[in-house]
């Protein structure tokens, strides 16, 4: 047996409803003490765009997209994208706590492809001589020295596409595009 609930406890639910929609979200901005607030303003920065062979600073090194290959593919009517970028160290502190690096590949149309997890086998078929240089992902700064550390990534991509851009994107920075 229900009771109708009198005007003054819809009343008093619809305001409590609308309370907790305001509250949530300001006890997540508070929460965050200014890292929320930090985050988004690092999204609506406007991207670093770095034509090739030439270089781009952010989180205390300067990026410099080498070779952007294709490959043949394994699977019917797709290419592997071997990616090389050099990176030279300047900060090797802001440089270590902008890692791990994530890269991505998009092409002219606008779609987006991201690094195959475990390229191994891939890399060793398609090109030898990178195969055992490190991943965004598996970067270590200590491997560097002073001379410039050589990342390279591998992306599975359809046969047709075309106009590649690299996406670099770093932790504290706005993402650096490699043309």
């Amino acid at each position: 047996m229900s009771v109708p609930a009198s005007s003054r406890e819809r009343k008093s639910y619809w305001i409590s409803l609308v309370s907790l929609l305001a509250a949530v979200p300001l006890a997540v901005l508070v929460g965050s003490r200014g890292e929320f607030a930090a985050w988004l303003q690092r999204r609506m920065e406007p991207p670093l765009t770095v034509e090739h062979d030439g270089s781009g600073q952010g989180a205390g090194g300067s990026w410099r997209l080498i070779s952007l290959r294709r490959l043949p593919g394994t699977l019917p009517d797709t290419s592997l994208m071997l990616a090389e970028i050099d990176l030279s160290v300047e900060a090797a502190d802001v440089l270590q706590q902008a890692l791990p690096c994530a890269l991505s590949l998009t092409d002219g149309a606008g779609r987006r492809w991201y690094p195959l997890p475990l390229p191994g086998r891939l890399l060793r078929e398609a090109d030898p001589e990178v195969a055992d240089r490190p991943q965004c992902t598996t970067l270590m700064i200590g491997e560097a020295g002073d001379a410039p550390l050589r990342v390279v990534e591998l992306f599975l991509v359809p046969r047709q596409a075309d106009g590649f851009t690299l996406s670099l994107a770093l932790t504290g920075s706005p993402p650096i595009l490699l043309k």
